[in-house]
């Protein structure tokens, strides 16, 4: 979905706004809202978007907010991997990532259509393989994945992260940093961290230490 926006409302890759229709009587909640690339008035909008959303309907928007992605400038090594449903979270690095002149490979076991043919398609299996390639690594996972990514990218491995490693934690975020209420709590090996306040990107070697 398209949205048209100030320039200052644009998400940043892995940032997001929190969004709210006048018509949505029935959900009190505002929807998140991750960019999948930019346009010169706004943005595309990662799915899943609320059914109910049609085009030409007003939002309220909020935002950025959170912590984003940070693609090393140096970075020409680029991996992408989607444990989730969707890789759209992910598709708003490849923009920066070419522009810098790195190589990419994005794996996701149902990859998007009409990538640009720069872009290496490689299946979800082979991160162990594509990671000691990589000077950058981005992930987009749910909540509930974080035991078999720490498995696969253990520090104890010759699988281990590279120095660059990051993670979109797929989580509620139903008030943007506002609340306490911990639906967002991403567990570490010491506690809990916000999605909301903290992420939702964070550090991979800070997340598994």
């Amino acid at each position: 979905a398209r949205l048209s926006c100030p320039p200052a409302l644009i998400p940043a890759p892995g940032q997001y706004l929190l969004a709210h229709a006048a018509t949505d009587s029935d959900a009190p909640l505002a929807h998140p809202l991750f960019p999948t690339d930019t346009t010169s008035n706004g943005f595309h909008a990662a799915p899943p978007i609320p059914s109910n959303w049609l085009p030409g309907l007003e939002l309220t928007l909020r935002g950025p907010l959170g912590r984003g992605f940070h693609l090393p400038p140096a970075a020409r090594r680029v991996a992408l991997a989607a444990f989730g449903s969707t890789s759209a979270r992910l598709l708003a690095l490849l923009e920066p990532a070419l522009s810098q002149k790195a190589e990419i490979v994005l794996l996701a076991d149902t990859p998007p259509e009409n990538l640009p043919a720069a872009i290496e398609i490689s299946p979800l299996a082979a991160l162990a393989e594509i990671t000691p390639w990589a000077d950058y690594l981005a992930l987009d996972a749910p909540r509930a994945a974080l035991p078999a990514i720490r498995d696969i990218l253990n520090p104890g491995s010759r699988y281990f992260y590279p120095v660059a490693a990051e993670i979109l934690v797929e989580t509620p975020l139903p008030c943007g940093g506002m609340g306490e209420c911990g639906v967002c709590a991403v567990p570490q090996r010491r506690g809990y961290r916000l999605a909301c306040k903290d992420g939702p990107v964070f550090d991979l070697g800070t997340l598994f230490s």
